[in-house]
């Protein structure tokens, strides 16, 4: 029975390094789900990797040396690849905890007893329709209260929002957001915020909508779900000559979003 096994192992010595490559493989798709099987298959893997070194000595008593160089070189390989795709979910999973710490911005900066604020619409439909897409809360738009020209709505997770503005007569160029927290004047996500809501204005002649909800949105990164804070949200205009300028601003109680 023992010299059989040896013979099986001798005659297919390749089945372990195939074996840990494909596991390997495997780990890589499944740890695209998820981080922590990525990290348990890995862990299998490196058991299966173990075995090839019985199996190196085992070529070697029995003088298979071509088997023995090809189980080496493999067994190499595999430790390669098993190190480097062992660090690499070890590091996503690290970094996954400390993103779970939790962001203190929100209770740091309370809102100011006594400030007016707006609320983000919550839309409590259906919000995916397949014919047109997303559909957002129909809201009531003033053209001579400009309070009414910049809309925003909670997106599908705290700290993400989709946002509609409607201005006068405007010069070509582009639009954007600026948020700031109120209290401290600090700006928010700003390398993130000013691409994600950049809009073209062209041939704006009148009164109209210029940004529509389910074209953009934003993601605000400082603080956590629920733990708000006011934000005072800036509409820009970059003309295609000339100074940007500030269009308009309007208060929101607003959150982050958790990572």
């Amino acid at each position: 029975m023992e010299k059989t096994f040896i013979n099986w192992i001798v005659r297919y010595w390749w089945v372990f390094p195939l074996a840990t490559v494909l596991l390997l493989v495997a780990s890589l798709f499944v740890g695209a789900e998820s981080t922590v099987w990525g990290l348990v298959l890995a862990g299998i893997t490196a058991l299966v990797l173990l075995l090839q070194l019985p199996v190196f000595i085992i070529l070697l008593l029995r003088k298979e040396w071509w088997r023995a160089v090809g189980a080496f070189l493999a067994g190499i390989a595999s430790l390669v690849l098993e190190a480097v795709i062992g660090l690499m979910f070890f590091s996503m999973f690290a970094a996954g905890l400390f993103s779970m710490v939790p962001d203190d911005f929100g209770k740091s900066h309370p809102i100011p007893e006594g400030l007016e604020y707006n609320i983000p619409i919550t839309d409590t439909a259906h919000r995916w329709n397949a014919h047109s897409g997303d559909i957002f809360t129909p809201v009531d738009i003033d053209s001579t209260d400009t309070t009414t020209w910049l809309q925003i709505w909670n997106g599908d997770q705290g700290g993400i929002y989709n946002f509609a503005f409607y201005w006068s007569p405007l010069e070509d160029g582009e639009i954007y957001l600026r948020c700031f927290e109120v209290t401290d004047n600090i700006e928010l996500s700003a390398d993130r915020i000013k691409p994600r809501t950049t809009t073209q204005v062209l041939d704006h002649n009148g009164f109209g909508q210029i940004v529509e909800p389910n074209h953009k949105s934003f993601t605000i990164y400082e603080g956590d779900w629920e733990d708000y804070y006011a934000v005072r949200v800036e509409v820009w205009h970059k003309p295609a000559n000339g100074k940007d300028r500030k269009l308009m601003e309007k208060i929101y109680r607003m959150e982050g979003w958790m990572r």
